[in-house]
């Protein structure tokens, strides 16, 4: 299958920067080199070749400093005597006749380098460039060593594309798109926990550079939108739904990213994809069941997925997040089931339920229960005490306190982190809303946006059942939680200073720079549909907008209506990700008996860069688990790479940077997931970035 190609390739040189005084070593083409001129971000050559143009003037080598006569033979003193002391009483006097004191300042300087330091070149091919890049190793299990940044470790290969030009003006607002997908019920009356609809993830299936996506269903069909460009998606059903969480990961480390649904009646379905895409009639991807010969276990394909089975089928999930978390270089997998759904699905046997840490081990997966009970909602991978290792967060419904286990070197220890959490945790969002370096965590939870007579109304029952639980001395509150580290190892809740404390009945939530000004903006999809809860109102739903906030540069939100995002479909999985490769972000939403929706993102403003990180060599081939930072001219930005986030949905390995159009963007410092080091120039703006580690 025909895939795009990038713009222009890299050869990426190794660098070693020696004690001051000594020149740069350079290893270009297996030569090691002293370069006569750094190639930074900032350098004529280094600039245009980044951007994949051409130079002004024919270069046909890169120039390469070799020790001059005069430095080789020892004799400075001679050098001075020759070539330095005769220009001095010339500058005195003005210098030559029609020569400008400037320029006679410019060739006192241009003859001592030479004097010190002559300069052949070095053939090297067109399509090669050396781009400075320092990687520096950390130890095998990703903690932090004392390992100095001039180390050499290896290589990376980096290549660029632009960002497509958008075919339509900015408009300040997203325009809908709906999605041939419908997450339906079983019967006509809403009732408990099919209420809480499906999710969704978002990246790239068949490696064409578009990100594709998959939508989960309940009693119909689950589905792969094949993302064909500007907005058209190919629809590609599975033979069934009854799914909850969605993953798009690369389980077997063969560089094709697989498809994980976790499902409400049986263990999580395992869909490896091989690569090998047919197109059918009308041009249309099929599927096809196919049994193995008599007597052995049958068998499903859907072209290019098959259907492994991974995992015992008494262990259930009804959310998940995968992440390397043994430092061995593959993907393990934390999962979590809502109890009280689950047991009405296993004849209310709970001895597969709670939280599961599954260890990768190629073949299998060795399953170790940290928790035999759990209502979760949410669970998020994320280090949480700043030791470079990711610990486990788990979000609970119906009054059970948020559980968080930390990593430490005798495996995995339950933890308390905050003095205030969610009572009813339905999502979980990380990132770094005030640019300080560091992550901070939005837990959503029920609380109506504003207290106007309607809704009050709306929200009377339930809230008339939950006025006698008793929270007294406890650290739950009803409504969303915005943890803020505070520098000494703690985290304090700052919902309502920063005006996210409340947005009504609240399922996925997710931070990202819409409007590409350098901030974290948030959105969140709103709603609930339910016969027991809500059957004072017609079809039993309670109707609310979906809210976006936008981040006022200081951490603070302020919501932004006229951005076109408030729906009122019923929204349950929702995620972000550039889907027309502009270098924007869009939205896509699974709703509840709604069609789901892609949100094309036409705000004006701003710049962006988009990375991909590879890691072929790896079992961890797109790095989930990095930490990227992006510095500007105006700033510096940090991103994670995850597998899942919100409520039961998907992130892609793709990482977006968004700043202010009068910024530019300097260099990009990389963890890998093993704690290695890797810092490099960035070409300008609008720009997809591409950097795959060679060893």
């Amino acid at each position: 299958m025909a895939t795009r190609q990038a713009k222009q390739r890299y050869v990426v040189a190794r660098t070693e920067e020696l004690p001051p005084g000594q020149r740069r070593i350079v290893t270009v083409q297996g030569r090691e080199i002293a370069a006569c001129v750094p190639l930074t971000p900032q350098s004529d050559l280094s600039r245009m070749r980044l951007r994949g143009e051409k130079p002004r003037t024919k270069v046909s080598g890169l120039p390469v400093a070799q020790p001059g006569f005069f430095l080789k033979k020892g004799r400075i003193e001679l050098a001075i005597r020759i070539i330095i002391k005769p220009l001095i009483p010339l500058l005195k006097q003005g210098g030559f006749p029609g020569l400008s004191r400037k320029i006679m300042v410019g060739l006192f300087w241009a003859l001592l380098a030479i004097a010190l330091t002559s300069c052949q070149q070095i053939e090297t091919s067109s399509e090669t460039d050396v781009v400075s890049v320092t990687v520096t190793p950390g130890s095998p299990n990703g903690a932090p060593t004392s390992t100095p940044a001039v180390s050499l470790a290896e290589s990376l290969a980096i290549s660029e594309q632009p960002h497509r030009a958008s075919p339509y003006p900015c408009e300040d607002r997203f325009i809908p798109h709906s999605l041939e997908h419908i997450t339906s019920i079983s019967g006509e009356i809403v009732k408990k926990f099919a209420s809480n609809g499906a999710g969704l993830a978002i990246n790239d299936l068949d490696r064409d550079g578009d990100l594709d996506l998959v939508l989960a269903n309940l009693a119909g069909s689950n589905a792969i939108f094949w993302n064909e460009g500007d907005f058209a998606f190919q629809k590609q059903e599975f033979p069934f739904g009854q799914s909850r969480a969605v993953s798009i990961v690369d389980i077997d480390g063969d560089g094709w990213q697989d498809i994980v649904f976790a499902r409400r009646e049986t263990a999580p379905s395992v869909w490896m994809n091989d690569g090998t895409f047919q197109k059918g009639e009308n041009n249309q991807k099929t599927h096809r069941q196919t049994s193995a010969q008599p007597g052995q276990q049958q068998f499903e394909q859907i072209d290019g997925f098959t259907r492994l089975d991974r995992f015992s089928p008494s262990q259930r999930a009804y959310t998940f997040a995968w992440a390397d978390l043994d430092g061995d270089v593959d993907l393990d997998l934390v999962l979590a089931t809502y109890q009280t759904e689950y047991r009405r699905f296993n004849n209310y046997d709970l001895s597969g339920g709670g939280v599961v840490y599954n260890e990768n081990r190629g073949d299998d997966f060795k399953a170790t229960h940290l928790a035999t009970y759990s209502q979760a909602l949410a669970l998020l991978l994320v280090d949480l005490n700043e030791d470079e290792h990711l610990d486990i967060w788990v979000g609970h419904d119906f009054l059970m306190p948020d559980q968080v286990w930390l990593r430490t070197d005798d495996g995995w220890q339950e933890a308390t982190r905050f003095d205030e959490i969610a009572q009813n945790t339905m999502s979980f969002a990380a990132g770094d809303i005030n640019n300080d370096g560091g992550v901070e965590l939005f837990a959503a939870d029920m609380m109506p946006y504003e207290p106007t007579q309607a809704a009050l109304l709306a929200w009377a029952p339930l809230m008339e059942t939950m006025k006698d639980v008793d929270v007294a001395h406890d650290q739950q509150i009803i409504q969303n939680v915005l943890q803020i580290a505070t520098g000494d190892g703690g985290f304090e809740n700052q919902a309502v200073a920063r005006g996210v404390e409340a947005t009504g009945w609240s399922w996925s939530a997710q931070f990202g720079d819409l409007d590409q000004d350098g901030f974290l903006d948030l959105y969140v999809v709103n709603g609930m549909a339910a016969e027991e809860m809500f059957g004072h109102l017609p079809n039993s739903e309670l109707i609310e907008e979906n809210l976006v906030f936008q981040n006022d540069g200081t951490g603070r939100f302020k919501p932004r209506p006229d951005w076109g995002l408030n729906a009122t479909a019923g929204g349950r999985g929702m995620n972000m990700a550039d889907l027309d490769g502009d270098g924007d972000l869009d939205i896509v939403v699974n709703n509840l008996l709604s069609p789901a929706v892609v949100y094309e993102n036409r705000l004006c403003g701003g710049h962006s860069l988009t990375v991909d990180l590879q890691w072929p060599k790896s079992k961890n081939t797109y790095a989930i688990g990095a930490r990227l930072a992006l510095q500007t001219t105006t700033g510096r930005y940090m991103r994670e790479i995850r597998s899942n986030s919100g409520y039961l949905s998907g992130e892609p390995s793709q990482v977006h940077f968004g700043f202010p159009a009068d910024s530019r963007p300097i260099s990009l410092d990389i963890q890998w997931p093993d704690g290695r080091k890797s810092t490099l120039p960035v070409p300008l703006s609008s720009t997809r970035l591409i950097v795959e580690r060679t060893n």
